[in-house]
């Protein structure tokens, strides 16, 4: 029988669709899974990118470079729709977005939707610091004195607060996107099926995973243990149950945007990205 690999990102919202399979709640029936839990999103990026895994969770931002080796799983595409994950650009320091194009920007990975957003919207900043996992993003931001895009804004706040920090929220990435696209949802990350397995097998992995996640949004009580625990043992930090269950109800919420609003949201995206000719950063992955 034929092994699906799948890389799981262990973000508590991308990784909940995937906890009923984790945990055998539901089963194919007819292939085998394997699991490989991937810590960060640039990670995640660059083993799809050298097609390493069969099913993982990029950012929306690399698919223009990936679509001919991966199909997109259409029920599983993360949308902002609204503030609650609306990316916000934080910062220690009293500062507005005229200081932007002077500062130094922390982002978790080149090609990031986060960072391609900042180029999108913003543009202009004066260093790059790349920090590819969230959880170091703040102190990064501290110590660096720059401002950070926070997509995790839930962990970045609690972060904040636990070394007593309140920090200036200068702008959101949802703001100016809706104003830009005209309240269209904004793409974030996707799950994707490796073309090779074939469209088959890609629509019997889109059954199975539709049913994972209806499975694991229906039963939250059981999935929600195993999502702290694997978080806590793969990023090797105490995180606190509330921010994973905050962090898992907003991703809930972007799971299960309207599929014609999704795709509406992804066209605008990619359409304005390419009118920008943008350069994606590719090169640097090897």
């Amino acid at each position: 029988m034929e092994t699906i690999k799948i890389g799981a990102l262990a973000d508590s919202g991308d990784l909940y669709p995937f906890i009923p399979m984790i945990l055998g709640k539901v089963r194919p029936a007819d292939f085998d899974i394997e699991f490989e839990f991937i810590p960060t999103v640039q990670e995640v990026n660059d083993k799809v990118v050298k097609r390493e895994v069969d099913i993982s969770v990029p950012s929306a931002a690399l698919y223009p470079y990936i679509q001919n080796n991966y199909y997109i799983l259409s029920s599983a595409v993360a949308s902002a729709v609204d503030g609650i994950t609306g990316m916000p650009v934080l910062s220690v320091d009293d500062i507005t977005m005229d200081d932007l194009p002077n500062s130094k920007i922390i982002v978790h990975g080149l090609n990031t939707t986060a960072f391609n957003l900042y180029k999108l919207l913003i543009g202009k900043y004066k260093k790059l610091v790349v920090v590819h996992r969230v959880l170091d993003e703040i102190n990064a931001m501290v110590n660096e004195d720059g401002v950070m895009v926070a997509v995790h804004e839930l962990k970045a706040m609690y972060d904040l607060k636990k070394m007593g920090i309140t920090p200036k929220r200068i702008v959101s990435m949802w703001d100016m996107w809706k104003n830009l696209s005209g309240n269209k949802p904004m793409p974030m990350g996707m799950v994707v099926i490796n073309s090779d397995l074939g469209e088959e097998t890609a629509l019997k992995f889109k059954e199975f995973y539709n049913k994972s996640k209806k499975y694991a949004e229906e039963h939250m009580d059981e999935i929600l243990p195993e999502d702290i625990r694997l978080m806590r043992e793969i990023q090797n930090a105490n995180i606190e149950e509330d921010v994973i269950k905050g962090t898992i109800g907003a991703d809930v919420k972007e799971y299960n945007v309207n599929l014609n609003d999704v795709k509406s949201g992804l066209e605008f995206f990619y359409g304005i990205m390419q009118q920008k000719s943008f350069t994606w950063g590719l090169m640097s992955l090897g």
